[in-house]
This record gives structure tokens, C-alpha cells and sequence, in this order.
């Protein structure tokens, strides 16, 4: 990541995809387009890729606020009980200390979240969590079919402890 500058003031960043993280995580590829630290600690970008079938538990961010944005496909959403279909285009919008989760529905789905961290005494902790205790993606694919991805739902709800995550209750189903 270079910073660019103009006469010694920060002017913006560039981030080739090549210094971009990215993790398998719950059967899909979450990429962080945008860490943190890049953003003074004021939000971080994600990409998510994944099959039908892609999905999170129900859980709360208690410092960040999340968006999603749906670039391709189709995801039904559950936020605080109800549930939403969002298509390719779609916003949805959820305010810390909600519970939330997805289910991708349709074949495939890209979308995007930005988890944004309005008080000055917290950064975006997702990408920290995904750079925690996760093994790199060993490539910028979904995860081979036959893999053992290495990761139960205890383990996830654990290290979310450390990360301002709490869990809400099970994810929801294609």
C-alpha cells in the first residue's frame, strides 16, 4: 500500500490487489479491499464471495455499523428479525448492536461490506478479525469443494469475542 502524497500532505492510497488480504471463511473468500489502518481506523471495505448456500450466524457488531451491497446475485438478509431479499444493487444498511446475518440464495453472489466505526474510541475490527487466527486464502478463489476449512462455529464465536462480535443465533438457510 503507497501512500500518495502531495508537498509531505497525505493525499490518498493505492492498494494493489496483490497487498490485499484475503481469508476463506464459512465456505467463501471475504477480501479486505480496504483495511482499517488505510482509513485513519474509520472503516474497512470487504469483499465476500460464495455459492448458494454462503452464509454468517446471526451476530452483533457493538462498535461498528455494517453495509452491504450487493453486486451480483442474490443474499436474503435477517436484520433484528426480519428478513429482506437483497438483489444485485441492493443496500442494506445495519447499525451496530443489531443482530444480523445472511444466506446467499442465488447460484453465486459478490457483495461488498463497509463496516464503519462512528466513535473516535474504536477502529473497524472486521479486518482484524479476519487477520486474527485465520489462515490466507491460498488463492483469490472460493475454497476447493473437498477442503476442511479448519474452522467450526465455536472457534469463530470465540475469536468474535475478541473483535466487539457477539453471536445471535444460527444462521439463516438457502
Amino acid at each position: 500500500m503507497s501512500e500518495l502524497k502531495t508537498g509531505g500532505a497525505e493525499k490518498g492510497r493505492f492498494i494493489p490487489e496483490s497487498e490485499q488480504t484475503a481469508v476463506w471463511l464459512l465456505g467463501g473468500l471475504a477480501q479486505v479491499r480496504v483495511p482499517g489502518e488505510a482509513t485513519r481506523n474509520s472503516f474497512t471495505v470487504v469483499q465476500h464471495t460464495g455459492t448458494r448456500g454462503y452464509n454468517t450466524p446471526l451476530h452483533i457488531h457493538h462498535f461498528e455499523d455494517e453495509v452491504f451491497i450487493v453486486l451480483e446475485g442474490t443474499l436474503r438478509m435477517v436484520c433484528d428479525g426480519r428478513e429482506q431479499v437483497a438483489e444485485a444493487g441492493s443496500t442494506m444498511i445495519i447499525p451496530r448492536e443489531i443482530p444480523h446475518g445472511f444466506v446467499t440464495t442465488s447460484e453465486n453472489a459478490r457483495f461488498l461490506t463497509i463496516h464503519s466505526t462512528p466513535g473516535e474510541a474504536h477502529r473497524p475490527q472486521f479486518d482484524l478479525f479476519l487477520a486474527a487466527e485465520i489462515p490466507p486464502a491460498k488463492a483469490l478463489t472460493l475454497p476447493p469443494a473437498d477442503m476442511e476449512m479448519g474452522q467450526d462455529l465455536e472457534f469463530l464465536i470465540e475469536l468474535g469475542k475478541k473483535y466487539a462480535y457477539s453471536y445471535a443465533g444460527p444462521a439463516p438457510q438457502p
